[in-house]
């Protein structure tokens, strides 16, 4: 619901002053200086707009908020009339143009609408930063709640039913529209991101420094991921049987996942969604382009603007956000019980405790590699949780990484758009505990020892799949059956697990993000193209 903080009214000779209260009034409900500047300085022209037309004109200003947002509402008593429609019929001979010019550059900031009599002109003067994730989190809350209630007061045939054909079906097309954007998004940000660092040396010293960061972030991962997962199962656990060494191993091949980052044809990696071989094909074409120089101009001016397209596609999908997490939240109720959840706990715990040692790292990447202080990361990284939390994949995520790293840190577009994508692939740092924890808990269940000699491949095994596994849902569970197949235990050891695979999900999937977001930011510091102003901003919520 909306809320009018004050009531004005506008007239000729009181016009300075009442302009000057406003700009007051809007400081003390939580407006920066700046955005009380640009509404005043809209609210000035448009007056005086308005007073051209009709010089009798009565003007009532309220000021409002709506769930954070704050705007300033214009309303005059009459037959519709839109001062805004104007803006596009004055040229440069018209006395008011450069109000006109003024206007024309915020006119996302307006709105106009006639109803009830009343001529309504809208300035959007703050917009809550934070807005979607209070919406995001009062749904995952009211997923929870309604889970609960549905599971104590309804049949189970009617949950399977409500969950298989309504919440599946619902998730699915969301997630689906994520997937058939992904590619795009990686393609054209990739090359947009690389055709604005016009100098070679510079794409593969970023390029260098990124995988070269990645891959440190990836080994200390998983060595703490192998310690927590012997700490949390060190003493006896529930033998499901042992190991008769009959099984089929699985051989992983670091050489045979590098000769299949070359695609053999264009189309290969749209279709088969090869995030190695996407990226492979957009650097190439990215480098390409820079050498051809001015020649290709129509080539990157094409690019940009499919750029901007598909992050606009991604955002209007955003909205959706907060329904999915409610559907989410209600699924986990339904598909995990209490029993599965208390039995399986150490491993959830397990993963917690890695989450907040990777906090430590990657504020340790800010400060050895940025040379900046982490605690505004630290403070602004619980808002984007919820994100990733509801996509449950770092592919899905990553055009709201990009985002967020772009508007909140202050991280330059063009290294953000080639670094997400890169991280969304090579960066699998959630992935390491989820491997290690539940691959260690297996093998503890059916009988194998703690040696060197099978932590030595849990480790090389654990670094591997992390850099190679695919970023989308269920992903990582077919890669953590892959690990325990090649240790000779049976295929049907991971549905042991599988109760829980929504939740490690979630962390896997918010450490890998979080990583992303904090080598990103750190090497933009290194390579100044940070912008330090929002960086260290924190938005506080109004």
């Amino acid at each position: 619901m909306f809320e009018r903080w004050r009531t004005f009214e506008l007239t000729a000779e009181t016009f300075r002053q009442t302009i000057a209260a406003i700009g007051e009034s809007l400081q003390k409900i939580g407006v920066s200086e700046r955005e009380a500047e640009t509404a005043r300085q809209l609210l000035e022209h448009i007056y005086s707009l308005q007073l051209s037309l009709r010089p009798e004109v009565h003007v009532k200003v309220y000021l409002q908020k709506h769930f954070g947002d704050i705007s300033v509402r214009m309303e005059t008593i009459g037959k519709a009339y839109n001062p805004l429609q104007l803006l596009s019929e004055w040229n440069e001979d018209d006395p008011d143009y450069q109000r006109t010019i003024v206007l024309k550059s915020q006119k996302e900031m307006l709105s106009y609408t006639h109803s009830n009599g009343k001529n309504i002109v809208t300035i959007k003067v703050h917009e809550a930063g934070n807005k979607q994730i209070r919406y995001t989190l009062f749904a995952m809350f009211m997923g929870i709640l309604a889970g609960a209630l549905i599971q104590e007061m309804l049949s189970s045939d009617f949950i399977t039913m409500l969950n298989k054909n309504i919440i599946s079906s619902l998730r699915t097309m969301f997630l689906n529209s994520l997937n058939m954007m992904i590619a795009p998004v990686v393609f054209f940000s990739i090359i947009s991101g690389l055709t604005s660092i016009s100098n070679a040396s510079d794409i593969g010293r970023i390029g260098g420094k990124l995988v070269g960061t990645y891959m440190c972030t990836t080994i200390i991962a998983t060595t703490l991921s192998i310690i927590i997962g012997l700490f949390m199962f060190h003493g006896g656990v529930p033998q499901m049987g042992t190991v008769s060494g009959g099984g089929e191993r699985v051989s992983i091949s670091l050489l045979d996942m590098l000769v299949n980052v070359v695609p053999e044809n264009l189309v290969a990696p749209i279709v088969n969604r090869d995030m190695l071989q996407i990226i492979f094909v957009s650097v190439l074409f990215g480098i390409t382009i820079n050498m051809l120089g001015e020649k290709a101009q129509l080539l990157k001016n094409f690019i940009e603007t499919m750029n901007t397209f598909c992050l606009r596609v991604i955002t209007l999908l955003a909205q959706f956000i907060p329904l999915i997490a409610f559907l989410s939240m209600m699924a986990l109720m339904f598909t995990v019980g209490t029993d599965s959840l208390l039995l399986l706990g150490r491993v959830l715990l397990g993963q917690f405790i890695g989450a907040i040692a990777m906090l430590g790292v990657y504020a340790a990447v800010m400060i050895l590699m940025g040379k900046i202080s982490p605690m505004p990361f630290l403070r602004k990284i619980g808002s984007f949780v919820p994100v990733a939390i509801s996509m449950g994949s770092s592919t899905a995520a990553m055009p709201f990484t990009m985002r967020f790293c772009t508007e909140k840190m202050g991280v330059s577009p063009r290294l953000s758009s080639f670094s997400i994508p890169l991280g969304a692939t090579v960066n699998m740092d959630g992935g390491c505990f989820y491997f290690s924890i539940q691959a260690i808990l297996l093998a503890k269940m059916y009988g194998l020892e703690m040696t060197p000699a099978f932590i030595g491949a849990l480790f090389v095994t654990v670094v591997a799949l992390s850099i190679g596994a695919p970023g989308v849902p269920g992903g990582s569970f077919v890669c953590l059956t892959s690990i325990i197949v090649s240790f000779g235990l049976p295929v049907e050891a991971s549905a042991i697990v599988l109760g829980i695979d929504p939740l490690t999900s979630m962390f896997r999937t918010t450490i890998n993000t979080i990583g992303d977001i904090a080598v990103t930011t750190a090497l933009s510091q290194n390579e100044n193209m940070l912008d330090k102003a929002t960086y260290m901003h924190t938005e506080h919520a109004a």
